[in-house]
Parts: C-alpha cells; structure tokens; sequence
C-alpha cells in the first residue's frame, strides 16, 4: 500500500475527465453505425469492413502508444491528444454541412478518432496508477473498478444522447463530441504532473521505441498470468467486440425495423449492464478467485447469442444484451486489475497497451468476418458462428493455460481449482 499523503481530488478530477472522454465515445458508437447502416443504407460486407478500418488503427498503434506514453509527462500528453480528438468533429461537422458525408469520409473520420484513441487509452491507463496511489492508497483493483464504472455509466449517457440522432440530426451530436472532449482535456490538466517512468536522457542514450515496445511484449508472454488474461481477451475480441458492433445494428434495421434510437438502446442495455456490475464491485469486497469470474462470464455471451438466434421480441434482445454486458463488466475490470497489478511503474504503459492490444485487436478480425457471416446466413443464424467459436476457445483456455486458477493478490495461480 502507498504511504502517500491521499488527496481524493485527483480522483474526482481523473474519474471527471474518464467521464467525459466516454460520452464522447458513447454518442460516437452510435452515431458512425446509425450514419453507416440507416442513413447511408450500406450492405452487410460495407458495415464489417468499415468498423474493421474504424477499430484498425487500435490494434497498429497501440503498442507504439504505450511505448510513448512511457517517455511523456502524462498529464499535458493526455491533455494535448484529447483536445486534438476534440478537432475531429468539428471538421466532420463542416464535411457534412457541404455535403460530403459519403461512405469514405465518414470511415476516414473514423480512422482518425481510433488512431488518436491508440495513443489516449495507455497514457490514461497508465496515469490511473499514479492517481491510486495519491487518492487510494495504491488500492488498484478499487481504482480499476471505479474507472471502469465510470467509463460505462458515462457512455450510457453519450449513447441516450446519440439516439436522438433521427431527431436533431447528426451535427449536434457532432459538436456535443468535441466539447465533451475539450472538458476531458480541461479536467485532465487538473491532475498533478506525471513524469515519465522512462529517462529522457541523451536521445542517442534512448531505447528505440521498437525496443520498448518488444521488451513490453517480452514481459507479457513471459508471465503465464499476464499471457493466459490477454490470450483470451484477444479471441473474445475476435467472437464478441466485431460481431457486437456489425450484428446488433444489422439486427435492428433488418430484422426489426429500428432506427438510431433502438441502435442507441441495445447499447445502453449493454453498456450499462458493464457499468453496473463495474461499479457493483467497488461496493463488493474484491473478487479472489478472478481467473475463474472472468472465464465464468465469458460463457455468457454465447448463452446470449444462443437466444438472440429465435428471434425473440425487441424487449428481450434488450434484456439479453443487459445481462451480457453485467457478466462483460466483471470480466473486463478483472481481467484489467490483473494487468494493473503485475506491470511495474517503468513498464506500466507498454504492458497495458499490450493488454489494449489483445482486448480491442481482434475486433477488426471479427468486424471483417462479421460482415460477410451476416450476408451470407443473415443476423439470426449468424450469431452462432460466435457463441459455437466461444465453446471451443473455452475449452481450449481452460485445459491448456491456468487461467481458471489465477488468484487476487497471489501473483501466481492457485495451486487448487
């Protein structure tokens, strides 16, 4: 535990700006798909392939991300990206205004956004340690499941804004982006100064960036826990994250008629199941055996599917998508303390954009896939390709790795299951 003087403002100010970053991305996860599939009216194969570019940029520059994440007083990093993230609406606001909201900008504005997310998301993450330790004592997992609760619960609010697109339009919605951004980059500055866990020295004394980066690789793969979490984030990315993000809006327009607000609705009930249980945690003593809830509420989602397949009525698809995002809120936040608490202070940033890596790199593989599943078995029988997927990866994961048997606190697996 740090003997650090505590000062919960840092955490008020931190939890503000995590706050405000992800009603940003709320109203943008349904805004792009609503833009995509209602308003534009693209085909199955268009959709996949345009959320696989949009989350592209995640899984290429991720790493380099926490790499330079690791070189940078955090705080005015952080800073710096997010108001440029804060740029990107308004520009797609004068786009659309002169009548250039096509297929092709739309997926270059979503580029941009993910590749300034690649480089926000390990600063941010890596910046929560040092929060922890000034406002909570260094209680990681507590920090882990607060910052989870409130990136969930605020893009609950983002998403409840982005279903009234049919109403007001996309342009609002737009602006409203970009000054959620610009008081996430505000609330940012109010944090304490964030020095660089690697030394500047001589640039010709510096490690290349490629060097950091392997040896952040190196640290994951050589730690069973940390290689046995991130392999099974990586594939569920694969199963769940694409086929989430083509299915659901595909299922809305084809099968039952909806339009944004149903697209922002099947979010919410997901979105905010996660923040539920996310924040449900941090009221809850912490979770021991965490390698077997994470592997636990990972069979959910393939229950889930599994009903979606016999078309059950709109209500239900809403309750279903609810209970999946309960079960992802314990797998997501345990699976992310894990990481916290192995990775050390000079390989934080590295190590969690690694751990980035596996949870978001494989939903381009999955949003690709997704797209041409769905045209050519329609929504309801594709959803069993992933949920059937899920059966085998378990099994796999269980028999194979000793995720089941990792422990809080232990460093090392249970010796009993």
């Amino acid at each position: 535990m740090s003997t650090e003087p505590q000062d919960k403002s840092h955490l008020h100010w931190y939890m503000g700006g995590v706050s405000a970053y992800f009603f940003s991305g709320g109203v943008q996860t349904v805004l792009f798909p609503w833009l995509i599939v209602i308003v534009l009216e693209q085909s199955a194969e268009r959709v996949g392939i345009a959320q696989m570019l949009a989350m592209m940029p995640m899984l290429i520059l991720g790493l380099f991300g926490g790499a330079t994440a690791d070189r940078k007083e955090l705080r005015r990093y952080l800073m710096r990206l997010q108001v440029a993230a804060a740029i990107t609406p308004l520009i797609l606001v004068a786009l659309y205004f002169g009548g250039y909201l096509i297929y092709e900008v739309l997926v270059a504005y979503a580029i941009i956004g993910s590749a300034l997310g690649a480089f926000t998301m390990p600063a941010r993450d890596s910046l929560l340690n040092r929060v922890a330790n000034t406002s909570l004592g260094g209680s990681i997992q507590q920090a882990v499941t607060m910052a989870t609760g409130a990136q969930f619960m605020s893009q609950v609010a983002g998403l409840l804004v982005g279903g009234l697109a049919t109403i007001v339009g996309a342009a609002p919605l737009m602006i409203a982006q970009s000054f959620s951004l610009l008081i996430a980059a505000a609330t940012t500055m109010k944090l304490p100064k964030a020095p660089p866990s690697v030394a500047r020295g001589k640039p010709e004394d510096r490690p290349s960036q490629i060097s950091q980066i392997r040896e952040g690789i190196d640290i994951v793969w050589q730690d069973e826990n940390l290689r046995s979490v991130i392999l099974m984030m990586f594939f569920a990315g694969i199963l769940y994250i694409g086929v989430f993000m083509v299915l659901f809006p595909l299922l809305i327009r084809d099968i039952y008629g909806g339009g944004s607000f149903e697209i922002a609705f099947i979010n919410i009930c997901f979105f905010g199941g996660i923040g539920v249980s996310s924040m449900a945690l941090t009221r809850l003593p912490p979770i021991r055996r965490q390698g077997r809830a994470i592997m636990l509420a990972m069979c959910s989602g393939s229950i889930m599917m599994v009903f979606v397949h016999f078309h059950p009525p709109l209500w239900a698809v809403f309750a279903l998508a609810l209970c999946w995002g309960l079960s992802s809120g314990i797998s997501m936040s345990q699976s992310r303390a894990i990481v916290q608490i192995a990775a050390t202070d000079s390989h934080r940033a590295r190590v969690l954009s690694v751990f980035q890596l596996g949870m978001m790199g494989g939903g381009p593989i999955g949003a690709f896939g997704a797209g041409f599943v769905i045209e050519a078995l329609g929504p309801l029988d594709a959803v069993l390709v992933p949920s059937s997927c899920m059966v085998v990866l378990w099994l796999i994961i269980f028999f194979s790795t000793n995720l089941w048997k990792i422990e809080a606190g232990t460093g090392q697996a249970a010796e009993t299951a």
